[in-house]
């Protein structure tokens, strides 16, 4: 049972005086009653929001519903809008206020934003974020930006910075002791009849039944079991190959409950709190903390950011930001790299509607341009009328780079570096891409608007085909499936004829249906996330902090129709990328001191693979590969699991060659020949034929650091080099014994060696010089980097290298990719951080493509935080 400091303090006043309640002087501007891109009440998305409010009636009903309704989410500024927050009965102290503006508004109530640095008992604030220990939950408070945090020196109160709402209502309904006052406090003539009360509907309180049932120090997740899901399916009891970890992971806790906790359910150990509901059928006597310091008041976030830097430290609104890096072919020869600018967002709007970049060709000149709509709204058009890139013709799949830089949470230490989250994605030209963001903010009502929005318009575009399609891939258009047929959209709903486009021609058909189902997709990855990561942290007595969510969601050029599915694209053309997923630590919520836990961060980063599989499975029927599902695979098949790392004490480097087929020498039948030719010593490779079809990778086990002049990897082939330094090695050796015997002025016949050629009476000496001058040519120009790279004189000792042969079965990884990893670890000051990968000895074997899949970590070395979590994934084509 929990210590009694611990119990929630109910704070409910039933004044009888009314002088007790807080009034403030109509002396400010005039509150704003107009919409603001955070605070929308019109409209057919905002249409729960509006009805809500006008059943409620009155200031008084409203500000209850959202103060008893709404979870608090400790994130800075604004992120989710009113709608979003409304729908998902979540969010910050700004989007709360955001949302109960808007719900007065609807109903001609005038409300604004009130901030100011409040003081907070400690229990009251381990109570209201459900974090015991107080120091995390400082902590978790500065990681997500909150301002001006400060913990007092006797660890009785924290001050920090809030937001609240103010409402404007008459004298004759003080408080809300009346509902049909005849004064109309949205009349500027009025307003010196009406008071500002303020409301704040996210501070609150909870109770907890004191159980603190904590499984965690009992208790470690079997990741290889959990690897082997797959391969051991059959024997499995635990039945884990289609589970999501944390569904495991609840099986886990209830067996340990059964035998620890007899009779106590996994509800009793997360124990997720009840609000303690405020009925009182009166508006607050006054906020429920002091205000220290100032109050200042804004109409909107807008006019609050106006303000920064001058009264108001950092900016509540976020945003989101597109640029397209394009490397353009020119047909006059030569390339020009495009940087384009595509456009911003606000986050408030992105979680209402979907954020799409596609490709258009827009004549005359067929210029491609990357147009990015919001809602299905053009936004940005970085290139106008004809385009800028003169002499560049597009073509469906050539690249380009898509950066996607979303704004995070403000600095934790109170400096100006703001956390920005920024990734980066390759993109093709014709490719249909899915900006998609998320974090506290996302909830399970973005999924149901944008999945009923999908359904509706697969009715309003149908999909036909033309009767003469011969198919594709080889293979004959099956009308009744779709498959290889190319889907056309029915515009004159009377069969396919001439005037029907297809999908990928009809702009808006493609937005709705193609963009639809990725926004689905994006939605309901985020909402499974955030959900789930909550409930594995209420369950493991963690805290751990959200920044924020950032992907892209796509799909490739080629589309097919699948069986009347409300889409039109197969999932190996689907691509959840969240490469932008950050959090802001993973604490323990529940112990005395501080403590980081790398287990449940590491644990929240398999979340998140497996839902990326799990995602498509639940749409589409198909099983995509994942990371993690990519090495259940990967095992399946006869793979191996591979764990490779460095430390301060630790190089598993050596058996990782090995483990992906390098070897200690080249592969038989090549042989190794070391000379001294030309005060240099190159070494070849003689084989027993001479063909350029054969050879082999080599790469140095251990590099001397970024600087190596060997740092690179050198593909060696069975060509002509070795016949060569063989002849010159020959030819220069009988020279010299020559010189030795009969002198250096003595005259040749005519003949030639090592590339160069001579006539009758040349010297030997001056043959030397001739064979010399021709093979420094050979060996330089573009050949300098192969021969510096295998000559011994400048450092290559052949025994330093691995080496794997150029005929490799299709599922082996790239020499650049072992190198890389390589690099990553070896090229790293350990005692600063170090790195660890986890990834099967092969590549995943998909339906039509191999993937690279591996789960990367870095730990920094003084305090062992794993603070980078990386499930990354590669398509290497057939």
């Amino acid at each position: 049972m929990l210590p009694r400091r611990y119990l929630p303090q109910i704070l409910r006043s039933f004044a009888i005086s009314l002088g007790l309640a807080t009034v403030l002087p109509v002396t400010e501007a005039f509150a704003l009653q107009s919409e603001t891109p955070e605070i929308i009440f019109t409209g057919s998305e905002a249409q729960p929001l509006v009805d809500k409010s006008a059943q409620l009636k009155n200031a008084v009903a409203i500000y209850e519903y959202v103060r008893n309704q709404f979870e608090f989410s400790a994130y800075h500024g604004s992120r989710s809008g009113s709608i979003n927050t409304f729908m998902g009965q979540r969010g910050s102290d700004v989007d709360i206020a955001t949302a109960l503006i808007a719900m007065l508004r609807s109903q001609n109530i005038p409300a604004r934003y009130a901030v100011g640095i409040v003081r907070l008992p400690a229990t009251q604030l381990t109570n209201w974020l459900r974090i015991s220990n107080l120091d995390v939950a400082v902590q978790v408070l500065k990681d997500q930006g909150i301002q001006g945090v400060t913990l007092a020196a006797d660890r009785s109160t924290v001050d920090l910075e809030h937001v609240w709402a103010e409402v404007l209502v008459p004298f004759d309904q003080y408080r809300g002791l009346t509902t049909n006052s005849s004064v109309d406090c949205a009349l500027p003539a009025n307003v010196s009849r009406c008071n500002w009360i303020p409301l704040d509907g996210s501070f609150k309180q909870k109770t907890y039944n004191g159980l603190n049932i904590d499984p965690y120090n009992a208790l470690s997740f079997d990741y290889t079991g959990y690897y082997n899901a797959i391969k051991d399916s059959a024997t499995d009891t635990q039945l884990r190959k289609d589970k999501n970890p944390l569904t495991i992971l609840e099986e886990q806790i209830a067996t340990w409950l059964r035998s620890s906790n007899p009779g106590k359910t996994l509800e009793d150990v997360a124990d997720a709190g009840q609000i303690v509901e405020i009925r009182d059928g009166l508006l607050p006597a006054s906020l429920p903390y002091p205000v220290i310091g100032s109050i200042r008041r804004y109409d909107s976030v807008a006019l609050h950011d106006a303000a920064v830097p001058a009264s108001e430290p950092k900016k509540w609104g976020k945003r989101l930001s597109i640029s397209i890096y394009m490397v353009a072919p020119l047909s006059g020869g030569g390339t020009l790299t495009v940087n384009l600018g595509a456009g911003n967002a606000l986050l408030a709007e992105l979680n209402t509607r979907r954020l799409t970049l596609t490709t258009e060709f827009p004549p005359p000149g067929n210029i491609p341009n990357m147009v990015t709509r919001l809602g299905g709204t053009e936004i940005a058009r970085p290139l106008s009328g004809n385009g800028t890139i003169s002499g560049y013709t597009p073509a469906i799949g050539n690249p380009y780079t898509i950066t996607v830089t979303m704004d995070g949470s403000p600095d934790p230490s109170g400096g100006t570096n703001d956390r920005t989250i920024t990734a980066t994605y390759s993109g093709i030209i014709g490719g249909y891409y899915l900006i998609a963001t998320g974090g506290e903010s996302s909830n399970w009502s973005q999924v149901h608007r944008a999945a009923d929005q999908l359904l509706a318009d697969n009715v309003n575009y149908k999909i036909v085909f033309n009767p003469a399609d011969p198919g594709s891939n080889g293979q004959a258009c099956d009308y009744t499936s779709g498959m290889n047929c190319t889907p056309y959209v029915d515009t004159t709903n009377n069969g396919w004829d001439a005037s029907d486009l297809p999908l990928l021609q009809n702009k808006p058909a493609l937005d709705a249906l193609t963009g639809g189902l990725l926004y689905v997709a994006a939605t309901q990855y985020y909402a499974n996330q955030r959900e789930q990561f909550e409930r594995a942290d209420h369950l493991m007595k963690t805290k751990t902090p959200i920044i924020g969510f950032l992907g892209v969601v796509s799909s490739v050029y080629d589309v097919e129709y699948i069986d009347g599915t409300a889409f039109s694209v197969l999932p190996g053309g689907l691509l959840i990328d969240m490469k932008g997923i950050t959090i802001g630590g993973s604490y323990r919520s529940h112990e005395a001191a501080l403590n980081y836990s790398n287990r449940q961060f590491e644990f929240l980063g398999h979340i998140s693979s497996s839902l990326e599989h799990e995602t498509w499975q639940e749409l589409t029927g198909y099983d995509a590969v994942s990371t993690v599902r990519g090495i259940q695979m990967a095992l399946a098949g006869g793979s191996s699991l591979v764990n490779v790392k460095r430390d301060t004490t630790t190089n598993t480097v050596p058996a990782f060659l090995n483990s992906v087929g390098f070897g200690a020498s080249a592969p038989s039948p090549f042989s190794l020949a070391s000379r001294t030719l030309f005060n240099t010593t190159p070494n070849s490779w003689s084989h027993t034929t001479t063909t350029a079809l054969e050879g082999f990778d080599m790469l140095k086990k251990a590099p001397a650091g970024a600087t190596d002049s060997r740092l690179g990897t050198l593909s060696y082939y069975n060509d002509n080099w070795n016949g060569y330094l063989t002849n010159c090695d020959q030819n220069e050796n009988t020279l010299n014994g020559w010189k030795t015997t009969y002198g250096g002025s003595t005259t040749l016949t005519a003949g030639g060696a090592c590339g160069a050629s001579w006539g009758d009476g040349t010297t030997i000496d001056s043959a030397l010089v001739l064979m010399q001058n021709s093979f420094n040519s050979i060996r330089g120009g573009t050949n300098t980097a192969f021969f510096n790279y295998l000559d011994a004189a400048q450092g290559f000792i052949s025994t330093d290298f691995a080496y794997r042969s150029k005929t490799l079965a299709a599922n082996v990884y790239s020499t650049t990719t072992v190198a890389g990893i390589r690099n990553d670890l070896l090229l790293r000051d350990t005692s600063q951080s170090w790195v660890e990968y986890t990834l099967p000895a092969t590549l995943v074997a998909g339906p039509s493509n191999h993937f690279e899949v591996d789960i990367r970590k870095v730990y920094t070395t003084s305090t062992g935080r794993l603070n980078s979590l990386s499930f990354e994934i590669l398509n290497r084509g057939n």
